[in-house]
């Protein structure tokens, strides 16, 4: 797929660290950046950078900022999920006090795949869903979806089980 400024993106998790280098690779190929975050500071100050257009997405919920971006950039050609992270801790650990043996909170696990598994598919669907309303390029797609992962997947650390599950599954 061409890339450039025929094209609208939205990338999650775009107002800082790997999302907001994606979102600044994008913009100087020209491509209309669309930054979903929860931090709107931050991710106003990286739409008003790039050009972009920000919106305050949880993508643990509906991912209702679609609607937002394509009112003003039109149906994004590109979604490029990197929102993420997770709540840490050991999958059994003895409690310090009590010597007691504790299993990883499974609120926390919830958490952790809710975010990086489950928003990863909300964005997805709408996306695709979108994608599926425009006429197909030259090359014959109508879009991409690109989602990060992370070398946790496959090589875990102490404490980042729900982490790597999480990104494994993804």
């Amino acid at each position: 797929m061409e890339i450039n400024n025929e094209c609208a993106a939205v990338i999650t998790g775009a107002a800082s660290g790997l999302g907001l280098a994606t979102a600044r690779l994008l913009a100087n190929r020209g491509v209309r950046v669309a930054i979903f975050d929860l931090n709107e500071d931050m991710g106003q100050a990286a739409a008003a950078e790039l050009g972009g257009v920000f919106a305050r997405v949880d993508v643990t919920d509906d991912a209702d900022g679609f609607e937002f971006v394509r009112k003003k950039h039109g149906q994004e050609r590109i979604l490029i999920n990197c929102a993420g992270g997770g709540k840490g801790g050991r999958t059994v650990r003895r409690d310090k006090d009590t010597g007691l043996v504790k299993a990883h909170s499974m609120a926390d696990f919830e958490w952790t795949v809710r975010l990086n598994l489950i928003g990863s598919f909300r964005c997805i669907a709408a996306a695709a869903s979108g994608m599926l309303t425009v006429d197909r390029l030259p090359g014959g797609e109508r879009g991409v979806i690109v989602n990060t992962a992370s070398v946790a997947a496959q090589d875990g650390q102490i404490g980042q089980i729900a982490y790597s599950a999480s990104k494994a599954a993804l």
